[in-house]
């Protein structure tokens, strides 16, 4: 077991030569003033080049704030106008046909869309589910399932 210990250790001393060396030769190098100028040069240069980054950083941030702003605006308009619709929609117009449905399913309770084909004579279910599923998107109707069936009742 201490074998592969011995080379782990020889390994991260390697390593740590290996990043310690630029630094040794350039404190070697500290009495030489344009080695020092050199360094002060690069650090300057790698400078600017951070702040580049830095400010292409803030930058997005910037956008993606805006962005979010927008967003946030269309999102309260839009509640807002769904609030008002529900509002509205109990003064939606709605044909006789669907009066009649609406009617059918008062007096009875609840209806599901067999009750609606047989009641008004359709001669399928779509036409009778399409009705029932106009009124409860117009919020005249709440939806009830029992099972795979789907009943409809009046809101109250």
């Amino acid at each position: 077991m201490k074998a592969p210990n011995a080379r782990t250790n020889a390994n991260y001393q390697q390593e740590f030569e290996e990043l310690t060396e630029d630094l040794s030769s350039a404190i070697d190098d500290m009495g030489d003033p344009v080695a020092i100028g050199t360094m002060l040069y690069s650090i300057a240069e790698e400078k600017k080049s951070n702040n580049l980054i830095v400010r292409d950083i803030n930058a997005k941030f910037d956008n993606i704030a805006e962005t979010l702003d927008k967003i946030y605006e269309k999102l309260s308009v839009l509640t807002e106008q769904g609030i008002s619709r529900q509002v509205e929609n109990p003064s939606v117009a709605i044909s006789e046909r669907d009066e009649e449905i609406l009617n059918f399913v008062k007096s009875n309770g609840k209806a599901c869309a067999d009750d609606v084909q047989s009641k008004f004579e359709y001669k399928g279910r779509n036409a009778a589910s399409a009705r029932l599923s106009r009124l409860f998107k117009d919020s005249l109707l709440e939806k009830v399932y029992h099972g795979r069936k789907v009943y409809y009742v009046a809101k109250s």
